[in-house]
């Protein structure tokens, strides 16, 4: 069950993982090159307290995690997995918070699903997912683009 967020309850992004890598060992931040992990990462920084970065391989990761490029995506998952995933990745994330968080999902669809069901299965509020319905790659990247803050604007 999902439960109301409290006042003082951190907003945090979860950014998801893309294919597009760097070939060698870098900052989770700056190995996932694809411009939909670009432009969700600056939205992220623009409008929430903190960020993580979400991969169907390491699970949650701070964004200057050095992690070298892999092939591992939810789609071959089994639902069964996949669940599992979200879950623990949920679990994982919340020591780093005091108050339960208040998550703002920005991935994919199959991974928004898991990451919601997981955040319901450890009562947390209802997580914001900005980019529900939106589909396509470039319509997302055009949403996240007109909504995120100019650099140095007070989120």
């Amino acid at each position: 069950m999902f439960t109301e967020p409290l006042p003082n309850a951190p907003r945090v992004a979860l950014v998801g993982c893309s294919a597009s890598k760097l070939k060698h060992p870098a900052p989770a931040r700056e190995l996932y090159t694809s411009g939909l992990f670009r432009a969700a990462l600056a939205y992220a920084e623009g409008t929430c307290d903190a960020l993580l970065v979400v991969s169907a391989f390491h699970g949650v990761l701070a964004p200057n995690t050095v992690i070298g490029p892999y092939n591992r995506s939810l789609r071959h998952a089994s639902k069964a997995e996949r669940t599992v995933w979200g879950d623990r990745t949920i679990a994982d994330l919340l020591p780093a918070f005091g108050v339960p968080p208040q998550l703002v999902i920005l991935a994919g669809q199959l991974y928004a699903d898991v990451l919601a069901c997981g955040a319901r299965q450890h009562d947390l509020p209802r997580p914001e997912e900005p980019l529900r319905g939106i589909a396509g790659f470039g319509p997302r990247i055009t949403w996240l683009k007109t909504h995120t803050p100019p650099c140095g604007a007070a989120a």
